[in-house]
């Protein structure tokens, strides 16, 4: 308990990122990736249909935690096409989720203090979040891309559940696509010669671009995707792709005689490395592992200290040196017991 002369622990709420001072912001994002402010600024504009909230935890005048929510209405469930989705969305339309996460990233929105301070912040927190949830009338409050341990010990009314699907990455220990080949086996070096040597009889060529010419026919190869692996389509893709340059991302587009035919974004923050809108036609061999390889090639130029390349194609990301996330657990509290049971349902 604070003395008389001790600063007391207050929560501020912000309605915008370009309400919060961006030096006092990213002094307590340094190294945490996808938390800088530039970030967040680039959030707000592609996810323009979802209202932020930010909960700033303060020791005095000193920032020591956060909690960045979003209204969602749209949020892409984990639920095959059908009147079950169809249902679904209706509601959140009408009952929105409020969910704390870093935009875009699949990371998560919360940052804590450490020791003493950090159940009191916690606590603080998310009781804040839960007034914010029943006053937006939202359908359920989520914390997700938690660990394990940040998923435990939360207070009374908030339930964690480990989800599927983890995300992967991998810590950067070369300055150069040469030097990461040098370190492979034979076999893997012999993989990466016959895969540009492969594209190139196909008349298959990349191209580094700081925007996306031709974002109707890149989504087409996005939404392709999605069909093949079952994923929810992205509500934010086509925005992410027309603002790419606000962020100095990088779309890499794979053509084949003129012919887009695959592609994928980069993007850089904090030190870390994100590949994400990943768009391939189909019965084109070769495209993935070009786009793959080039994904390569950008991180240790930009020298970033980790690559994160989000869910699917494990075996391959593993042969590539990628290990698999542990951030696949969420916390969510909801009033209706039914709501969390089919939470732990879709988790599952």
């Amino acid at each position: 308990m604070a003395g008389k002369d001790e600063p007391h622990l207050t929560i501020h709420t912000a309605h915008s990122i370009n309400e919060i001072n961006r030096e006092t912001w990213d002094q307590l994002s340094a190294g945490k990736p996808f938390q800088s402010h530039r970030w967040y600024q680039f959030g707000e504009k592609v996810m323009s249909d979802c209202e932020p909230i930010y909960l700033l935890a303060y020791l005095g005048d000193e920032l020591i935690g956060r909690a960045a929510l979003w209204t969602i209405y749209n949020e892409p469930l984990p639920l095959g096409p059908g009147i079950g989705r169809t249902i679904f969305q209706a509601i959140l339309r009408r009952w929105p989720l409020l969910i704390c996460r870093s935009p875009l990233s699949n990371t998560t929105g919360l940052i804590l203090p450490t020791e003493s301070l950090h159940r009191e912040t916690l606590k603080a927190l998310s009781q804040t979040a839960l007034t914010v949830a029943r006053q937006r009338r939202s359908l359920m409050l989520v914390f997700d891309f938690l660990g394990e341990e940040e998923s435990q010990n939360w207070p009374e009314g908030f339930s964690p559940v480990k989800v599927s699907n983890p995300g992967t990455f991998m810590q950067n220990r070369w300055s150069s696509l040469d030097e990461y080949l040098a370190s492979r086996n034979k076999k893997d070096r012999q993989h990466y010669k016959r895969t540009q040597r492969e594209a190139e009889k196909l008349g298959i060529q990349l191209e580094r671009c700081k925007s996306v010419k031709d974002v109707e026919p890149a989504l087409t190869l996005i939404h392709n995707v999605d069909i093949r692996y079952g994923n929810p389509p992205n509500p934010w893709m086509r925005n992410l792709l027309e603002k790419i340059e606000m962020i100095d991302g990088t779309w890499l587009s794979a053509r084949q005689h003129g012919k887009l035919v695959g592609g994928g974004a980069i993007f850089e923050d904090n030190g870390s490395q994100l590949t994400t809108a990943l768009g391939l036609a189909e019965n084109i061999p070769y495209v993935y592992l070009l786009l793959t390889y080039a994904s390569l090639e950008e991180a240790f130029k930009k020298k970033v200290a980790f690559l994160h390349w989000g869910s699917g194609a494990y075996s391959v990301k593993q042969q590539l040196g990628f290990e698999v996330e542990a951030n696949n657990f969420i916390v969510i509290s909801s009033n209706h017991t039914i709501l969390q049971r089919l939470s732990q349902w879709l988790a599952g």
